[in-house]
């Protein structure tokens, strides 16, 4: 087999999020073929901010896509966490990678306008819009889908689930469904001329974090440095009905932190709620006579606590095509990809309850907390994130003949 000799695998995947997106241009790079199903009728740009650790940056470097990424997203080589009242720096702690790869925050729609202009000119991959999966069927011999709009059922060797938090696919499949970690991501954009309020040069320098109890907020640039994307994440499901009133309870908790958080809390506009729902730890990968594979937030969506959720849906992408160009079974690929897989999510989901406890410290245990990250030297903060950011990408070549 050569690069313009595919494998003969029908390889259909649900949804063009940015995990679907990765994956079929993964598939591609490794040599295989794909149709993406998408049920919107159009990809518009929606979402707000995000951050693309070196170990997601990898993969998109492989699919040459991070020259693009670096004229839109902004180049971070820290974090900084601050108290939430004084805005007093408690530690920095260092982002960069060994091999030099960036970490960027970026903008999720112009990720997406990347991913999408590269699937659009990539002839292996073809993309279908207002394709709603409504059945499937699966068997040791092919996965059958039927989409909305009539037509007959469409037969494939794998189907890959890249189908967002409430995965269609795996509601079909019969998994549990993810459930409500109890706290809420408030999101919003602030252009240029209204982060000025943040700082005399009106943008962020860098990532910063205020951490307080039960809650903390997240500022980072995007568009090219040109805005700031705003994070509060506060206790609490899903708003009420009363939108305004929502918003007005999330100020106020925030009123008496810092007074650089609070300008730039009042010269937002109003930011969207964005209930924070996780996976259960043990939905399985692999379904469907090992037909069905999940990825990203369909396999193991998490709170965003350690800033993981687009990297690892971009890793699943590529480890699921390295595996795949590797054999001539789909289904053997498939039980690998969820063996490589696993270890690696249970390890950062262990990350994200640390995290999430760490930031959400009440008085006195935030002052033990924040002495202990103060006394720690910058390598060693850097050492405890070198697992996580210097994974690489699997190698994407098309397999050559024995």
């Amino acid at each position: 087999m050569t690069a313009s000799q595919p494998l003969r695998i029908a390889i259909a995947i649900a949804g063009a999020g940015i995990g679907g997106l990765a994956a079929g241009l993964c598939l591609a790079r490794a040599g295989l073929r794909s149709t993406i199903f998408e049920r919107a009728e159009a990809l518009e740009e929606v979402g707000a901010g995000l951050q693309l650790s070196p170990n997601a940056l990898s993969v998109l470097d492989r699919l040459g896509l991070l020259a693009a990424l670096r004229k839109v997203g902004v180049a971070a080589d820290r974090v900084e966490l601050l108290a939430h009242r004084s805005g007093r720096r408690i530690a920095e702690v260092p982002v960069h990678s060994a091999d030099g790869t960036p970490y960027l925050s970026i903008h999720r729609a112009e990720l997406q306008a990347v991913l999408l202009a590269a699937v659009r000119a990539e002839p292996a991959i073809t993309l279908t819009l207002g394709s709603e999966l409504r059945q499937m069927a699966t068997a040791d011999a092919k996965v059958e889908l039927s989409f909305g709009g009539g037509g007959g059922p469409e037969r494939f060797d794998l189907l890959i689930a890249a189908d967002g938090v409430r995965s269609t696919v795996a509601r079909l499949s019969g998994l549990a469904p993810a459930a409500p970690t109890g706290a809420t991501a408030w999101r919003t954009t602030i252009d240029g001329d209204a982060a000025s309020a943040f700082g005399a040069t009106g943008q962020v320098a860098g990532i910063r974090a205020w951490l307080g109890p039960a809650r903390h907020a997240v500022a980072y640039p995007v568009r090219a440095g040109s805005a700031v994307n705003l994070v509060l994440i506060a206790p609490g499901g899903a708003p009420a009905s009363g939108r305004q009133d929502d918003t007005q309870g999330l100020v106020s908790g925030f009123s008496r932190w810092d007074p650089h958080l609070a300008a730039l809390v009042n010269a937002a506009p109003a930011p969207t709620a964005w209930p924070l729902f996780a996976a259960p730890a043990g939905r399985p990968f692999v379904v469907g006579h090992d037909r069905v594979v999940l990825l990203g937030d369909a396999a193991h969506a998490m709170a965003p606590y350690a800033a993981q959720g687009a990297a690892m849906a971009i890793e699943d992408a590529a480890v699921l095509a390295a595996a795949l160009a590797d054999t001539d079974d789909p289904r053997r690929a498939a039980r690998r990809y969820e063996a490589e897989r696993r270890p690696r999510i249970d390890k950062v989901r262990g990350r994200v309850a640390f995290h999430r406890l760490v930031y959400h410290l009440p008085a006195p245990f935030s002052l033990a907390r924040n002495a202990v990250l103060a006394l720690r030297p910058r390598d060693a903060l850097r050492a405890d994130l070198s697992w996580l950011y210097d994974w690489r990408a699997p190698a994407l070549d098309p397999r050559r003949p024995d």
